[in-house]
């Protein structure tokens, strides 16, 4: 299969998704990028527990102050669900932790009054035991809870519920239902190939529609560990963004680059490729469609990193390819590293809903994956170059052959990190970059000329000049 491309590409919008296949096409998806925020996750993975609530409010009023300025506007929870026996009289949650003294709704205001939003952590084919133990009837139906709990469980205190029960959808649409209620607007769903695999493909496809269903555009829908088969043709009908690497650990480079590199998992079941890398180049075409889907590369721990120029790369591969920054650094393990997120020429590329391409999709080609190219709205370039090696190595840019610049002449080429004009060229910008670092330039060509979008080149589809 090839996968190299080259200008003329970029003339065609080839949306190759199968006939009879549609995106979700909600109102997050039709923005472009991903979502800026922060998560719990840090916390929960190095001490293996939820966090305690007052570690949360501490966390939350730090973000308004710091990063709310910066556009990051949402507060998440994360896994680690221990102690979920607080639900209201439907089985329904109504706190993250029981231990914690406010429900859901209290700090979903809560967020509202220092105008930010509210991320939960959550899967609605899970019934907590507690609701089970309950027994009660299903909101709007005669039907109990046990009724639709299937065969296997997904942990002792979280039952899966069956699908193909009667009742099934009304409990999987009143828990979208109850959480929009209490104010949440994202909804992190995770170990959706679990469930893939323990019920049938059916079963599952069933599940996503209806969650989608009831969330139409008051709930962005984040789906973590699906198994995507056949190019994601299922999620992507259904979700907003999706996971398309492993959990972010403990974060450092090993997770942005290294993590089972140019390893692909072809069994259908669990992540298709290992570091985050990876997979942005592997789903650029599929999932990474802009107005699709969001490409979901997991949590960013800019403390965790070994220098400055891991951290601007780790930032630029985001901004670049339209995914969300999803900070899980908190207020007291962050350091100096805050600044990296408030690149507000950086930003912008968020803003503006920009989603990039690499000039190769195989994760293979190091050098043409590495290159990263897309226009904005004004009809400026953004072109990002990666650095993944271990090596001092020599990237560039073709202005004519690979960004289509008349002439190959352009007016302008600025550094957005340097926030540096590096003034008129013509031909090609190079530059020699040192192991794990970037450059993203935003090139103005000397006459606004708007280029197709970045063309999806599932099966293979190359255009030769």
């Amino acid at each position: 299969m090839k996968h190299r491309f080259n200008f003329l590409t970029l003339l065609l919008v080839l949306f190759t998704i199968p006939a009879g296949i549609f995106a979700r096409e909600s109102k997050f998806t039709k923005r472009g990028s991903g979502p800026l925020f922060w998560n719990m996750y840090q916390y929960n993975f190095r001490y293996g527990t939820s966090m305690p609530e007052d570690v949360w409010k501490k966390n939350i009023d730090w973000l308004a102050e710091e990063f709310l300025p910066y556009g990051y506007d949402m507060a998440a929870t994360d896994g680690w669900l221990f102690n979920l026996n607080s639900i209201d009289q439907y089985g329904y949650l109504t706190k993250y932790d029981s231990s914690w003294t406010y429900g859901l709704k209290y700090w979903g205001d809560y967020l509202k009054s220092k105008g930010m939003r509210f991320g939960f952590y959550f899967n609605p084919l899970w019934v907590p035991k507690a609701a089970y133990v309950q027994n009660n009837n299903i909101k709007g139906t005669s039907i109990p809870i046990t009724d639709v709990v299937g065969t296997t469980k997904f942990e002792d205190h979280l039952y899966w519920i069956d699908t193909d029960k009667p009742g099934a959808e009304q409990w999987v649409k009143g828990c979208i239902r109850t959480m929009i209620d209490q104010g949440i607007e994202l909804l992190k769903i995770d170990f959706l190939g679990y469930y893939e695999r323990d019920y049938g493909t059916n079963r599952y496809i069933k599940a996503l529609k209806w969650m989608a269903e009831e969330a139409g555009d008051e709930m962005l829908l984040s789906y973590s560990v699906p198994n995507c088969r056949n190019d994601a043709r299922n999620e992507i009908i259904y979700a907003d963004m999706i996971r398309i690497s492993t959990d972010c650990d403990g974060g450092g480079w090993w997770f942005i680059s290294d993590k089972e590199r140019g390893q692909v998992n072809e069994s259908g079941q669990g992540d298709k490729y290992r570091s985050a890398f990876d997979g942005l180049i592997g789903w650029a075409d599929i999932i990474g469609v802009k107005g699709q889907t969001i490409m979901d590369p997991d949590f960013v721990q800019l403390n965790t990193l070994a220098s400055d120029a891991e951290r601007e790369f780790h930032i630029s591969m985001l901004l670049v390819s339209g995914s969300p920054i999803g900070i899980t650094d908190q207020y007291n393990t962050i350091g100096d590293c805050a600044k990296f997120y408030k690149n507000t020429e950086m930003l912008e590329l968020n803003k503006l809903g920009f989603v990039g391409k690499p000039l190769s999709t195989s994760i293979w080609d190091k050098q043409n994956s590495s290159r990263w190219i897309g226009q904005l709205p004004d009809g400026d370039w953004i072109v990002g170059l990666f650095n993944r090696e271990s090596t001092v190595l020599e990237y560039g840019i073709d202005f004519e052959k690979e960004l289509g610049i008349k002439g190959g002449k352009v007016k302008n080429v600025r550094d957005l990190w340097l926030h540096q004009d590096l003034g008129a060229m013509s031909g090609r910008y190079s530059v020699r970059l040192e192991p794990h670092s970037c450059k993203v330039l935003r090139i103005k060509p000397n006459s606004k000329r708007y280029k197709a979008a970045v063309a999806s080149l599932r099966n293979g589809a190359v255009i030769n000049r």
